[in-house]
């Protein structure tokens, strides 16, 4: 699924500011781990479309798995994940730093390595609704909050990240909305874009993708 280029470009901008030297010691197979990402682990996904009155317009099974290439950007080893029907792709790569508190992407070998979720987000203090990083010369802003409580998701506790991207006079004109539990990984993705028949600035669930299964190495 592809995002807004801007989310790239802003967190290509952040990274630059901030260059990691702590190598990727945390995307291990345990149960500390943000993400386990291990050769031959697999996660399944059913992703759905939705339209602007809350109609399914498609439904799907989407198996995700992590294969054997690893490359390197700004510190963090990310692992070539392959979602061909979902939300990363077909030749993304993923990866979680040092701290093991942060999730990366790629969206190709060819591409930037981008922030997505933080335990901790840059730029401000983990609090209910606020924690962000944001480029405020932009004349759009992408923002990521953190929250300190937890969500349970299908059986699933999960931390949670709002993004939100505004336009010049600070509407918010489109959303994604992460899930990640410890130990399993993205739990599930939710992309909210501009209701086309609303008048205001009102969003709607156009995707989802929710995790089913998984199996560990």
């Amino acid at each position: 699924m592809l995002k807004l280029s801007i989310s790239a470009i802003i967190c290509l901008m952040i990274l630059s500011a901030c260059t990691k030297t702590v190598d990727n010691n945390a995307a291990q197979n345990n149960s500390a781990s943000l993400w386990p990402l291990k050769t031959g682990n697999v996660w399944v996904y059913q992703d759905s479309s939705f339209d602007a009155n809350g109609n399914t317009i498609d439904s799907y099974s989407d198996s995700s798995f992590i294969s054997n290439q690893t490359t390197n950007s700004n510190g963090i080893t990310l692992y070539a994940y392959n979602d061909a029907l979902g939300w990363f792709g077909a030749s993304g790569y993923v990866g979680v730093d040092g701290s093991n508190n942060s999730l990366y992407s790629m969206d190709s070998i060819n591409t930037s390595s981008y922030l997505f979720f933080s335990l901790t987000p840059s730029g401000g203090i983990l609090n209910d609704s606020t924690g962000e990083f944001s480029n405020s010369n932009s004349a759009e802003s992408d923002m990521l909050y953190g929250f300190k409580t937890t969500f349970n998701i299908n059986g699933y506790t999960c931390y949670k990240n709002l993004e939100n991207v505004t336009d010049v006079d600070g509407n918010v004109i489109y959303a994604n909305v992460y899930y990640v539990s410890p130990g399993i990984g993205v739990v599930r993705i939710e992309e909210y874009s501009l209701n086309p028949n609303s008048p205001t600035y009102s969003l709607y669930l156009d995707y989802s993708q929710t995790l089913k299964s998984y199996k560990l190495n």
